[in-house]
């Protein structure tokens, strides 16, 4: 039972005759308990101890006497009702809407039609797989029903419902007939008579609290009653009619809808699927509450005094959750029993797929969420779905929106079969499918199904993949396809260079380098490297974006190439060169002289003065195509700077000048 259950008891409301059947409840479910060390296997939640079953028949014929039950014709059965502990063989599963109108009163509910789908689902799946250690085995779905007015006087008013007001409820739908003797005809409710198999699951409106514990401490709960019944026996063999009227014990759960919360339908329906098969499968392995029989029991001795259990039990000491449930044992809870003897371990609800695409359309989704159950066979909570996880080789690349590979990349499933032991069924196959984010629906590639292990690599245009992955195990139980985001990146990083540019520069000219690499929806740049003629760096420094560089000092006349290569963080690499020249003009020797000169490499003003004296006049003659003249000058240019290098002109500088000069008379006009 979820949360606060099965035998803590709430008092809020309740009538003395309820106290009285609450009472001899609690009792039933304090001494209910298995000794440690009995086998699993057995169908009997009293395990055979027939002192123990005579106690639980007597208490419980003692509530119900109590109550009235047997007076009231709506809930009277055969008496005495024998309890026998038996868990549900095959459940036969019917849910009972305590509502006339559903669908109409509870519009932020699941339809009916949904949650009957939920239980047809569940019935078919592999979901109470791991029961079938405890006795029970496969499941059916046997319909539903709303309200009938023939339970009126007894169903629950004001949207307040008490324990013992389901109860009775639920008893006058499953076995009122006003035709007597009492079980001798079905329900004329037309809710299937009860037998050894049946679970009915009561969905309780969206407006309506229970008031022996509301959600606070109950978000639902399983219990069982009686109901007349009737079976016709033989004499020596002969079948005649000879009826014998006896009381047939059922299940039943009661969930709260009013517990479920969420922001969206969807929300709202797996809270209650999830509510509704955690008392699914504890009613079935456990259909007399407070037995415990998975785990040890909080009580040693189930002989104990009957009466200071009775006592123990009216104090309202909490404990359920230590008579080990199935879902209890594996109930989501932050603050888990962790010490003896039921050890909770906390497992979120799985969603279990559902292969029917009618059954899946009912539903309004193609996978159902349930609860997770203890499994001593797999040593954990189950059921245990196979599980996988896409793994990459190299190259490969984690961002924020996914992993980057490339069509290189050994893509690989891992797959288990979800077991913490070593006696698991195993995978027996893995389904994977990739496909362009934003692929329609319809033209979604199929899955590829094959044998563990599985590899491949993605192919196609780069992009956003989405990578479908889910597995089989060889029990049946499948993965309900999960995704993972994979881009697809085999284009190196694009690289922009804006300056230098393809064309001639002045050797007077600065140059500031101006370059750009990116690697837009890809990896990302992993590095960046530059080079101007082969070299990491010009005038001592590197070669940056935004770094300038002085031509005239640093750089030499002639042909150059610069090289900037950019590499991502899958190694796809690429690379961009400019080539350019550096030329001397009339203009730009004139300028050499000027930028010495601030500079402080010519000493004074006056030999500048001559320098560019000579320059001027070699500039004219160049320019009426004279260019023996120019030459002529140009030579007399280099000899007073010969003259003057280490004296008036630094050497350094009257180099850089002299091989300018002789590149314009060596390209003259």
């Amino acid at each position: 039972m979820s949360k606060r259950t099965q035998c803590s008891t709430r008092r809020r409301r309740v009538s003395l005759h309820a106290k009285g059947l609450l009472v001899a409840i609690i009792g039933a479910c304090l001494i209910a308990v298995p000794h440690a060390g009995v086998p699993q296997n057995l169908l009997d939640d009293n395990r055979g101890d027939l002192a123990l079953a005579a106690l639980e028949t007597a208490a419980f014929n003692t509530a119900i006497n109590g109550a009235g039950f047997n007076l009231n014709p709506l809930t009277a059965n055969n008496p005495p009702v024998f309890v026998s502990g038996r868990v549900l063989a095959h459940p036969k599963i019917h849910n009972l809407y305590l509502d006339d109108d559903w669908d109409g009163h509870n519009p932020d509910a699941p339809k009916m039609a949904q949650l009957d789908g939920f239980t047809q689902a569940l019935a078919g799946s592999h979901y109470l797989d791991e029961a079938a250690q405890y006795g029970v085995q496969n499941a059916d779905f046997t319909g539903s029903h709303g309200r009938s007015i023939f339970c009126i006087p007894v169903q629950p008013e004001l949207d307040h419902a008490e324990f013992v007001e389901l109860l009775a409820w639920v008893t006058c739908e499953v076995g009122f007939n006003p035709v007597p003797p009492a079980g001798l005809l079905p329900p004329i409710t037309g809710v299937p008579p009860t037998n050894d198999d049946t679970l009915y699951v009561v969905y309780l409106p969206r407006s309506m609290s229970i008031v022996d514990g509301d959600c606070g401490s109950l978000s639902g709960y399983h219990f069982f009653g009686a109901a007349p019944n009737v079976t016709f026996e033989s004499v020596f063999g002969v079948p005649l009619p000879i009826p014998v009227f006896y009381s047939q014990t059922f299940a039943y759960a009661v969930i709260p809808t009013k517990c479920a919360q969420g922001g969206t339908p969807q929300a709202i329906m797996d809270s209650i699927t999830a509510a509704a098969s955690h008392e699914i499968v504890e009613a079935a392995t456990d259909p007399l509450v407070g037995t415990g029989w998975i785990n040890d029991s909080v009580v040693d001795d189930p002989h104990g005094d009957f009466f200071s259990n009775l006592i123990n039990g009216f104090s309202n000491v909490s404990t359920d959750l230590k008579v080990g449930e199935t879902a209890d044992i594996c109930e989501d809870v932050t603050n888990p029993q962790t010490g003896p003897p039921a050890f909770q371990h906390p497992t979120p609800p799985i969603n279990l797929p559902v292969d029917d695409s009618t059954l899946a359309q009912q539903i309004g989704n193609n996978q159902i969420q349930v609860a997770t159950y203890w499994s001593n066979r797999g040593n954990g909570c189950g059921p245990f779905l196979p599980t996988t996880r896409l793994k990459f080789g190299s190259p490969n690349y984690p961002g924020g929106g996914g992993t980057y590979v490339t069509s290189s990349t050994q893509l690989s499933i891992e797959a288990n079969d979800g077991y913490n032991a070593p006696n698991g069924p195993g995978v027996a196959s893995v389904s994977y499918r990739y496909y362009l984010q934003g692929t329609p629906t319809a033209t979604q590639p199929p899955f590829t199904t094959q044998a563990p292990p599985v590899q491949f690599t993605l192919s196609g245009p780069d992009g956003v993949y989405v990578v479908e992955t889910s597995a089989k195990g060889n029990d049946g139980l499948v993965e309900a396809p999960h995704s993972s985001i994979v881009i697809l990146d085999n284009t190196p990083p694009a690289i922009s260079i804006v300056s230098p540019a393809a064309t001639p520069y002045a050797h007077s000219d600065m140059l500031t380098l101006n370059y750009f690499v990116g690697d837009g929806p890809g990896s990302g740049v992993a590095s960046t490297t530059t080079s101007l003629d082969g070299s990491t760096t010009v005038g001592g420094h590197g070669l940056a974006s935004g770094q300038a560089i002085n031509l005239l000092t640093e750089m030499q006349l002639g042909p150059h190439s610069f090289t900037v290569e950019g590499v991502d963080n899958l190694a796809n690499d690429g690379s961009s060169t400019v080539s350019f020249t550096i030329v001397v003009t009339a203009d730009s020797i004139s300028k050499d002289v000027n930028l010495f000169l601030a500079a402080g490499l010519i000493k004074n003003s006056g030999l500048a003065n001559s320098l560019l004296g000579k320059l001027s006049a070699a500039a004219a003659a160049r320019a009426r195509g004279e260019c023996a003249t120019a030459s002529n000058i140009y030579s007399a240019f280099i000899q007073e700077l010969q003259a003057q290098s280490g004296k008036g002109v630094a050497a350094s500088a009257a180099a850089i000048m002299v091989a300018d000069a002789q590149y314009l008379i060596a390209n003259c006009p």
